[in-house]
C-alpha cells in the first residue's frame, strides 16, 4: 500500500526486505535450513519489542513488506472485515498457529533439518493466508490479527507509541495512511494512541499536515504540551 508520503526510507527497506518471503518459502522446499531465516527474523522481533513496540511489523517484517509493496499492486484494497479487528478471533488466530507451530515441533524431535521445515511451513501457510486476503481487502489484511503482531502488542503495548498533539484538525487523512485502517487522529484528546495495533509505521505522520503526530518514548515532554508549542515534529 502506497501513500503519497512517507518517512524517508521506508519504502527503499521495504523492497529490500521483499525477496526474503520467496526465498524461505521457495528456496526452503529444497533446502529446509533455509527456514532459519525466519528463526532470525522471530528472535529480532523479540528484541525490538520492547523498545519499539510492534515497529518490526511496520518496518522489518518481510512478511509485511511482501503484502504492502507486492501484493498492493494486485489488491482489492476493499476496507477489512470488523472481524479481524476482533480481540476474540486474533486470540483463536494465536492459539491456532502457537498450537501448530509447537506440534509440529514437538514432532520433529529436535533435528535441525525439521525445525527448518517447521518454520518454512508456518511461513508458507501464513503468506498463503495474507495473499487470500490481502488481493480482496487491504494488503495488510493479515496483519491486523497476525499472531506475531498480537504477540507483540501484549509484551509491550507502551513502547515508544504514537503521540497526537492539540494541534491535530482530525481530518481524517492519518486514517486514509494507515496500513491497519487505524485513526491516530481519533486520539486527539487521549493524546497517544494505543500501542497494540499500531505498527509505528509513521504513515500517519507523514501525511499529517499540522505535524501532530510524532513517535516518541513515554518519558518525553507530552504531545499537548508540543502541540501547544508549535514544535511537534514527526520523528522515527
Amino acid at each position: 500500500m502506497r501513500t503519497k508520503k512517507e518517512i524517508p526510507g521506508r519504502r527503499v527497506l521495504q523492497w529490500i526486505l521483499v525477496p526474503v518471503v520467496p526465498l524461505v518459502i521457495i528456496g526452503g522446499y529444497f533446502w529446509p535450513y533455509l527456514g532459519y531465516i525466519a528463526i532470525g527474523f522471530l528472535l529480532l522481533l523479540f528484541v525490538l519489542v520492547w523498545f519499539r513496540g510492534r515497529y518490526y511489523c511496520g518496518w522489518i517484517c518481510p512478511m509485511g513488506a511482501f503484502q504492502e509493496r507486492a501484493l498492493a499492486k494486485v489488491s482489492g484494497k476493499r476496507p477489512m472485515l470488523p472481524l479481524f479487528k476482533k480481540a476474540w478471533f486474533k486470540w483463536l488466530v494465536l492459539v491456532l498457529m502457537m498450537g501448530l507451530l509447537t506440534a509440529r515441533l514437538f514432532m520433529g524431535g529436535g533435528d535441525p533439518e525439521m525445525i527448518g521445515v517447521t518454520f518454512v511451513m508456518m511461513w508458507t501457510l501464513s503468506t498463503g493466508f495474507a495473499v487470500a486476503l490481502g488481493l480482496f481487502w487491504k494488503p495488510r489484511s493479515w496483519c491486523s490479527f497476525c499472531p506475531m503482531g498480537t504477540v507483540q502488542g501484549l509484551l509491550a503495548p507502551k513502547a515508544r507509541r504514537i503521540h497526537v498533539s492539540e494541534a491535530c484538525r482530525q481530518c481524517g487523512l492519518c486514517h486514509k495512511a494507515c496500513p491497519l485502517e487505524i485513526s491516530p487522529g481519533s486520539f486527539r484528546e487521549e493524546g497517544v494512541v494505543p500501542g497494540n495495533d499500531c505498527m509505528r509505521c509513521l504513515n500517519c505522520a507523514a501525511v499529517c499536515p499540522q505535524k501532530a503526530l510524532s513517535l516518541r518514548p513515554e518519558s518525553a515532554p507530552s504531545a499537548q504540551a508540543c502541540g501547544k508549542d508549535g514544535d511537534q515534529r514527526a520523528a522515527a
